[in-house]
């Protein structure tokens, strides 16, 4: 992670024998860059300006020179980057070049270029996080949360479960009928415009990438709908395009209008505020926007690309889908990209606000941990969550919060999901496949999100519920 108070001046080189360098110097709120090789001199200049969310570039060539497109480029691209205001001074010369050598130039060039965008992008992202009023009220309160969250965290298993399970039993039993909701996730979609280092779907993993069409997703819900699922999730890669949350939207509607499916809830990233609505309007029951992370630097260390890489607008997601009209929404943290108890009191504090604000809202949590997705994934968790720890932290949760959706999903192990049962868990998933078509076609179950440990069906979960002494439920 860049310090985002030290990008006043940046000078970038080519690592090649052009040495061709790109300069950067802020100039008050705005930026001034300079692309130089060879004997430097002034070949063409352009201004690009940052004005209602977008940049309007010009050029100015001087005569007999040829470094427009390069002016124009750059300053184009880094006020994209950057959000500001950028001039770009752009003059290149080098004798008798031959044209393999002019490609060589131009590649060092854009990759200059492509470097200075990143930092610039950076540099803003992440000085837009560090300047969220909704991250800095979280951790007014975050200390004294995650203290007390280390304190039950260091206390035995046993001895949490004889202090609280009785407790916890009841307020279960009266918030939810003692009823356990089991689900299945519909993956829709495994295409993705972000790169997170620790995801099967991430953007530059290499494999065939499937998009349902509306009446293959009908077909799979209706499958599931004939096991006796009710309830489903919806999944996709995160792309927020207003073409992609239209296909979502009418494949919501026609799996309710077409089959058994009463409940449909959403996990497909951080969205504008129409955007939202639409898929409200469409019939959608709930929203689910995971921040993965709320430590600002493990945040940027992991996603390495795409428009989850804005912090602060996705910490600002939940409040506009609640604003579109969801009154269902679910948190959630990635277990293990950082320390378990200030992630955790950071999650608390977020949901704490957004009930403030929205005091009629029906909040839900989950807590995965990082689990293996495929052999090209090299990423290991920062911090190592172990069974007993994510026990406690799924006990914690429910503790703090007695009215919200508990979900566990098969990202764990049978025993775990056995011995949480009893404790609160208000949701389930069953017979999951985490591919799309992967509930029809078995050959689609080789490109998954991540790897399932549960691998029980929806009769044999039920099962396992009604042990618990609790009641399945699939409404």
């Amino acid at each position: 992670m860049i310090d985002v108070d030290k990008i006043n001046s940046r000078t970038l080189e080519s690592k090649d024998y052009w040495k061709i360098t790109c300069q950067l110097e802020s100039v008050g709120p705005d930026l001034l860059c300079r692309i130089h090789g060879g004997d430097h001199h002034l070949g063409a200049v352009s201004r690009s300006q940052w004005l209602d969310h977008q940049a309007t570039t010009e050029c100015l060539v001087m005569e007999g020179h040829r470094e427009d497109q390069i002016a124009l480029h750059t300053a184009h691209k880094l006020c994209r980057a950057s959000h500001r205001n950028v001039v770009c001074l752009a003059g290149i010369h080098f004798d008798d070049l031959e044209p393999e050598s002019i490609k060589e130039i131009s590649s060092s060039v854009a990759s200059l270029v492509r470097q200075a965008a990143r930092l610039l992008e950076d540099q803003r992202l992440q000085q837009a996080a560090k300047s969220s009023k909704f991250l800095q009220q979280m951790e007014e309160g975050t200390a004294k949360v995650a203290a007390e969250c280390e304190d039950f965290l260091a206390t035995p298993w046993e001895t949490l479960v004889t202090q609280n399970a009785s407790s916890v039993t009841e307020a279960f039993a009266r918030q939810f009928n003692g009823q356990i909701r089991v689900f299945a996730p519909l993956y829709l979609s495994n295409v993705c415009l972000n790169n997170c280092v620790y995801c099967g779907f991430r953007m530059n993993a290499k494999f065939k990438r499937t998009t349902l069409d509306v009446e293959q997703a009908v077909c799979e819900a209706r499958t599931l709908a004939e096991q006796g699922y009710r309830t489903l999730d919806l999944v996709t890669g995160e792309v927020p395009t207003d073409r992609f949350v239209e296909y979502v939207a009418k494949t919501t509607e026609k799996i309710l209008d077409r089959t058994d499916i009463q409940h449909l809830n959403l996990n497909l990233g951080s969205l504008t505020t129409d955007q939202y609505r639409r898929l409200r309007t469409a019939g959608a029951t709930g929203y689910h926007l995971y921040q993965e992370t709320y430590d600002p630097r493990a945040y940027f260390r992991v996603h390495d690309g795409g428009q989850k890489r804005d912090m602060a607008r996705r910490l600002a997601g939940l409040h506009r889908a609640i604003d579109a009209g969801f009154e269902t929404v679910g948190l959630g943290i990635l277990l293990g990209l950082s320390c378990l108890n200030v992630e955790l009191a950071r999650l608390i504090r977020h949901a704490t606000l957004l009930h403030q604000d929205f005091p009629h809202l029906r909040l839900g949590f989950s807590l995965p941990r990082i689990r293996e997705v495929d052999l090209e994934c090299s990423f290991v968790a920062e911090t190592e969550v172990s069974d007993t720890e994510f026990m406690k932290a799924m006990l914690f949760l429910r503790m703090k919060f007695p009215k919200a959706n508990l979900t566990l999903t098969t990202r764990e192990n049978q025993q775990i999901r056995d011995v949480l049962l009893p404790l609160g868990i208000s949701k389930m998933s069953a017979g999951v496949s985490t591919s799309p078509g992967g509930y029809m076609d078995v050959h689609q179950r080789e490109t998954k999100q991540f790897m399932v440990s549960d691998k029980r069906s929806l009769k044999e979960v039920a099962k396992a519920i009604e042990r618990a002494n609790w009641i399945a439920t699939y409404e």
